[in-house]
């Protein structure tokens, strides 16, 4: 049985997540440093990780330069934009 739209987003969402938390852990920083590298509240970067709150590319871009990952930022978007 097919998935349905909604789980799609989800799931695109949770690929999303993934890559944000691996970016954050390979740059060795913690939540609330990423916080304070982007300017956030702690609970935007939570709820980016955990994939409850889908990132803009703006946000995507933020995240991926405060890890020093601006490389990734691109095919981030893209999964992003098709979901």
């Amino acid at each position: 049985m097919p998935a349905s739209s909604s789980a799609r987003v989800q799931e695109a969402r949770d690929r999303i997540a993934f890559r944000l938390r691996g970016l954050r852990a390979d740059a060795g920083l913690t939540g609330q440093q990423l916080a304070k590298l982007t300017d956030w509240q702690g609970s935007k970067v939570s709820r980016l990780q955990s994939g409850r709150s889908q990132p803009s590319d703006d946000d995507i871009r933020a995240w991926c330069r405060a890890c020093g990952a601006e490389d990734e930022a691109a095919d981030l978007g893209t999964v992003r934009r098709i979901m």
